[in-house]
């Protein structure tokens, strides 16, 4: 999974995602209706590149040789492996101090 963030500032309006300097010439870029889906979706949480429709992908990618977008690996998530021994799991209560001043 990748989280995928924008390298560059875009307005999204009117059922469109417009991108400054993303366009030929670095002219502006401005995505149909269904690249803007694409974008939003991307954008808003962690993408696994390998289940997308190829076109979306090769999309997606392409915006990121560009420079357009960024990829890093996503966090793990809560649901997902821990991160170490000393982790707990989301539900486990924090334990309380034994007295007032206990730690101060």
């Amino acid at each position: 999974m990748l989280r995928i963030t924008s390298e560059l500032p875009y307005l999204d309006q009117a059922g469109h995602v417009y991108v400054p300097l993303a366009g030929p010439a670095r002219s502006c870029l401005k995505l149909n209706r269904h690249a803007s889906r694409v974008w939003r979706e991307a954008l808003r949480r962690p993408v696994d590149l390998d289940t997308l429709p190829e076109p979306d992908r090769d999309f997606l990618l392409g915006l990121t040789r560009n420079g357009v977008l960024r990829t890093t690996p996503a966090p793990a998530t809560a649901s997902g492996p821990t991160s170490g021994p000393a982790s707990r799991p989301a539900s486990a209560p924090v334990p309380a101090p034994a007295s007032p001043s206990e730690g101060v």
